[in-house]
């Protein structure tokens, strides 16, 4: 590595506060696994498993030994993810590809129940498909039904979906762990997002009405709300604005919320059902940053 290439290693590290940790090939994960296996043999569905805090997360389950699927509607993509993770992590679990359209009932109905015919069960769902609309947000009064529905459909009612079918079979089993995203747009709310916040708020909702309604069969459906997270390069003047979108002065990493997702699936959290964990270095507490 030639000294420059250290050198921003080094500041990069510096500003993430993990000097002492390993980074993975890429730079955009770093791999801390515990000595059990606490997945082992448990298979799992990430949607979305493709996307940066999806991948993270899939990461993190296949090392710690799980059998995970990751589900997303292009092909390539997901085995491009596939084989990039099969490059960086030990392999205590396996990877498999799912071909799904979050936005299609017919699509998910078929590619989950294949998965459940194959494996004989799903243990654990993360519900990380959707997104905002991005290039294409506007205000409410400007937005084009089309954009609306599908910020709606990826996000919310994709994760409806997702869950009625696998509810079906961990109640069948009598054990299940559900983990959906939202964001903290979705808890404050933010212009020019209005389909997007809502659609993240309403993920509260089904967390919290699912809970209760699978909670006597074992299954635990919990939230985990992300603030500003970093998702790939950035340079040192993009870390510094990074800094300042939290209450912490730090950077928000995909392995921050990888931490907590795998840790609502696993065991440990056996008695956490209905809740929303915010991972967002105090940022909705005035949703500090979005005026920049």
């Amino acid at each position: 590595m030639s000294s420059l290439k250290h050198k921003i290693k080094e500041q990069i590290k510096s500003i993430l506060g993990f000097n002492n940790k390993i980074y993975t090939a890429d730079k955009q994960y770093m791999l801390v696994v515990s000595e059990d296996i606490k997945f082992k043999g448990r298979i799992a569905i990430v949607t979305g498993g493709a996307g940066a805090i999806g991948k993270a997360t899939s990461i993190k389950l296949m090392a710690e030994g799980a059998i995970v699927y990751i589900a997303g509607r292009n092909e390539n993509t997901i085995e491009q993810t596939i084989q990039e993770i099969q490059k960086i992590v030990v392999s205590r679990g396996k990877v498999k590809k799912l071909v799904v359209d979050v936005c299609d009932a017919e699509s998910i109905d078929r590619a989950f129940s294949s998965v459940i015919a194959n494996e004989g069960r799903v243990d654990i769902l993360i519900n990380c498909a959707g997104g905002g609309a991005r290039r294409k947000a506007k205000l409410l009064s400007e937005q084009s039904i089309e954009v609306i529905d599908d910020v709606l459909n990826s996000n919310l009612r994709g994760s409806i979906l997702c869950s009625k079918v696998v509810s079906k079979s961990m109640m069948e089993h009598r054990f299940g762990k559900i983990v959906n995203l939202s964001s903290s747009i979705g808890i404050n709310g933010l212009e020019r997002c209005v389909d997007y916040s809502a659609a993240k708020a309403g993920m509260l909702g089904l967390t919290k009405s699912l809970a209760k309604e699978l909670g006597g069969y074992g299954i635990n459906v919990n939230c985990v709300t992300p603030g500003s997270i970093q998702r790939g390069g950035y340079t040192l003047l993009e870390a510094e604005h990074l800094k300042d979108t939290n209450y912490l002065n730090t950077i928000g990493t995909l392995e921050d919320i990888a931490n907590v997702i795998v840790f609502l699936v696993s065991d440990e959290s056996k008695f956490i059902t209905g809740q929303n964990l915010i991972v967002d270095g105090g940022r909705t507490l005035g949703l500090k940053g979005t005026e920049q």
